[in-house]
């Protein structure tokens, strides 16, 4: 009787373990599976042009994925001669995000050459609307349509802005509210200097400005400064071209000349002292700088002129 006993209780053991083995499989299962599906957060390799590039790439990722840029200096920028290496290198990129608008001007040539099977090429100046150059500026053969300084209008900045934080979406797409949220904190920072600049622009209200270089049109265009644009005539090369310059200014008062190009302030050092031109220096990009550095650059010059026409 007792090994009868002993043997129910063992084939019962058995069986109890074998239903429970099985109901516990299909958890097991659906362990695995969920282990399987949780995706591991992805590292992007992005190559940028320049500096000021790679900046506004940073106030996207933060400190998410790998970014560097290709060139330290200006002179090293325009003067780049691709090579199967260099070409190579970047196709091998995630992301490949330049200015655009001729900034680089080798770009369309060197895209042309890439292997895109990997890399997204994202050209930042997509959507906005350009300024053609007045005079003739030159790289190597070809003529340069394009005035590449469409920052220096914020709201292609955020466009510009806009575009990087788009393509990092489409390659991120698990972390797409993180890019929104680092979007959103860095125009708020813009805005803020906006706001600073507008103010700066009222008390300037009742005084026109001069400007001789194709390079502040975004500028000026995007502040709604009164103009007096002597940009065709300072790129001339006619033996008058003073005189056709003065001919703009004599019927005007409360004149502020932009500059870049402190020689000009030189050359035209006889008509500033005549008709009582203010001047003030605004500061272009040159692909070293960070974006907001330049834009405080302005910003404190306009301040500072201000200041000082009202003592």
């Amino acid at each position: 009787m007792k090994n009868k006993l002993s043997i129910f209780l063992i084939l019962f053991a058995v069986f109890f373990i074998s239903c429970n083995s099985k109901l516990e499989n299909p958890q097991n299962k659906e362990v695995e599976t969920t282990k399987m599906e949780v995706k591991k957060d992805i590292d992007l390799s992005i190559m940028t042009t320049n500096k000021l590039v790679y900046d506004m790439v940073k106030n996207i990722v933060k400190n998410r994925h790998n970014v560097e840029y290709m060139f330290n200096s200006r002179d090293n920028e325009l003067n780049f001669q691709f090579t199967d290496d260099s070409l190579n290198n970047i196709s091998k990129k995630d992301l490949f995000i330049y200015l655009g608008a001729d900034f680089e001007p080798w770009a369309n040539s060197f895209i042309n050459n890439l292997n895109k099977s990997n890399v997204g090429v994202i050209n930042v100046s997509r959507g906005v609307n350009l300024i053609s150059y007045n005079k003739i500026v030159k790289y190597k053969e070809n003529v340069l349509k394009d005035n590449p300084y469409y920052l220096l209008n914020l709201d292609n900045y955020k466009i510009a802005l806009m575009n990087i934080k788009n393509a990092v979406q489409d390659k991120d797409p698990k972390n797409r509210s993180i890019y929104e949220k680092n979007f959103a904190e860095t125009l708020k920072n813009i805005e803020n200097q906006q706001k600073d600049l507008k103010s700066i622009r009222d008390s300037l209200s009742d005084y026109t400005f001069i400007v001789m270089e194709d390079e502040l049109s975004y500028f000026v265009k995007y502040n709604d400064f009164k103009v007096i644009d002597v940009s065709k005539e300072q790129s001339s090369v006619d033996v008058n071209k003073k005189a056709n310059i003065e001919a703009k200014l004599k019927d005007s008062k409360n004149l502020i000349l932009l500059y870049n190009d402190g020689s000009l302030t030189k050359s035209y050092e006889d008509l500033i002292k005549k008709y009582n031109i203010n001047v003030a220096a605004i500061k272009l990009y040159n692909g070293e700088d960070k974006y907001e550095d330049v834009l405080t650059y302005n910003i404190e010059s306009l301040k500072s002129l201000s200041q000082n026409i009202k003592k």
